[in-house]
Formats: C-alpha cells, sequence, structure tokens
C-alpha cells in the first residue's frame, strides 16, 4: 500500500512542483501583484528554482556521515551559501536584488523544520507540507510581495518531497524495489498533468484563484506523510532512520 499511494504521491508532488512556477509569470503580470514587465518576473522565477537547490543541498547533509556538532553548523550554512549563490547569479544578471532578502526568513524557516524532522522522512515531509499548504493559502488570501514571496517558498517546502516520498513507498519491496521504482517514476507525468489543470481554471476563473489546487496537492501530501508512516510501523520498519529506502 505505501507504494500505491506513494505513486500518487509522486504524481502530485511533480504537479504541485510544476505548476507553482508555471503559472507564476501571468500572475505577476497583473497590476495587484506588482504589474512586472516580462523582462523583470525572470529573477522571481528564479528564486522559485533556486529554493529547490536550497533544500536539496541541505536535505543531502543525510547522505554523510558527520558528527553531530558538524551538521548542525553545516544545516545553517549550507543553505546560506546556497541563498547567496542565488542572490549572486541573480545579480551576475543586470537584476536588482535588494528586494529579495526578505526571503531568508523562508529559508530560516526551512532550517527549523529539517531540525524539527529529525531525519525521520514522514515528519520531514509532513512538516514541509504543512508549510507549504500555509504558504499558498497565505498567498491565496493577500496580494502583492506578500503573496508573491508566499507562492515562492513553494520551492522551499517541494525541496524534500522526492526523496522522502521515494523512501517510504520502496521500503518493503524488497526485490520488486526496482519495480516498484519504476511505477514511481513514471508517475513525474504529474507534471504534465496537472498545470494545464490550474492553466484551465485560470483561464475560466482568474489566475489567482486558480492556486486552490496547489492547496489540495499540499494537502495530499501532508495525509500521505501521515499514511505511508503508519502503513510502515505496522509493517515493523524504523521510519526514523534517514536510509529507509535501503531497506
Amino acid at each position: 500500500p505505501q507504494l500505491k499511494w506513494g505513486m500518487l504521491a509522486i504524481f502530485v508532488y511533480v504537479g504541485v512542483e510544476v505548476s507553482i512556477q508555471s503559472n507564476m509569470g501571468d500572475l505577476l503580470r497583473q497590476q495587484n501583484f506588482g504589474g512586472y514587465e516580462v523582462s523583470e518576473i525572470g529573477r522571481y522565477i528564479a528564486l522559485y528554482w533556486g529554493s529547490l537547490m536550497i533544500g536539496r543541498w541541505t536535505g543531502a547533509l543525510s547522505a554523510f556521515r558527520l558528527s553531530k556538532a558538524m551538521r548542525t553548523i553545516l544545516t545553517f550554512i549550507i543553505p546560506a551559501v546556497a541563498f547567496s549563490l542565488i542572490l549572486f547569479v541573480i545579480h551576475l544578471r543586470g537584476n536588482e536584488t535588494s528586494d529579495l532578502y526578505i526571503y531568508v526568513i523562508g529559508v530560516l524557516l526551512l532550517v527549523a523544520g529539517i531540525f524539527s524532522a529529525r531525519e525521520n522522512p514522514s515528519r520531514m515531509l509532513f512538516i514541509f507540507s504543512i508549510l507549504g499548504l500555509c504558504s499558498m493559502l497565505v498567498g491565496l488570501f493577500t496580494e502583492g510581495k506578500t503573496a508573491m514571496f508566499a507562492f515562492i517558498s513553494g520551492g522551499l517546502w517541494c525541496s524534500i518531497g522526492w526523496p522522502c516520498i521515494f523512501a517510504m513507498s520502496i521500503t518493503g519491496l524488497g526485490k520488486y524495489a526496482g519495480q516498484g521504482s519504476a511505477f514511481l517514476i513514471m508517475m513525474i507525468v504529474g507534471g504534465a498533468i496537472i498545470p494545464p489543470l490550474q492553466g484551465w481554471i485560470a483561464d475560466n476563473q482568474g489566475i489567482h484563484i486558480s492556486y486552490w489546487v496547489t492547496v489540495f496537492c499540499f494537502l495530499y501530501l501532508a495525509w500521505f506523510a501521515l499514511k505511508a508512516g503508519s502503513i510502515l510501523k505496522a509493517q515493523g520498519f524504523d521510519i526514523g532512520r534517514s536510509d529507509l529506502g535501503s531497506h
């Protein structure tokens, strides 16, 4: 059952990851979201995809054998370096970056979420899905820069989704792990289905309201984190292990 629900989770995860950005350009061209010219939007899109890099670089620390003290230090340093690199590249492109500094609040929330999860994939996916859910709701009920940064922060909350979902989904499959992995990979088709669905809603109801699609995606991911965790516990697996998928 963890594979069955995990396949849908990958479908939803890739879909929401792509759809947040795919419709952002049209959103930021609206007057109540800044009325930006096309040439000005690129830095915000870059920050969104860079947010995924921040989370994945930081999450990758669990793959290394480090002392607790070193892991703690690097959990602060890595996202700071990644965020600085993103700002540097945006600056090199000739774009203003001063209005992006406030985004450090989101980066600090990511660090807090990682510490709270304590390398438990089920807990981490749940925490980040709830943060994603809250960010999307903030974006839906506000306008301007508040909404814009709330939607962009979706990149931070999506960043750890893939490894957590994948690890929980293939745990317990034994010799069928390879086949299970193939089924999971197939479900990235969600990135080709959910964005057009959001686009259809945008065409008929408005681009801002179309972001309700992302709310339901994060809601499912939060449910999956709890459901898969419960299933694996019942099967006798230690979901507190960072190398869960190796089982």
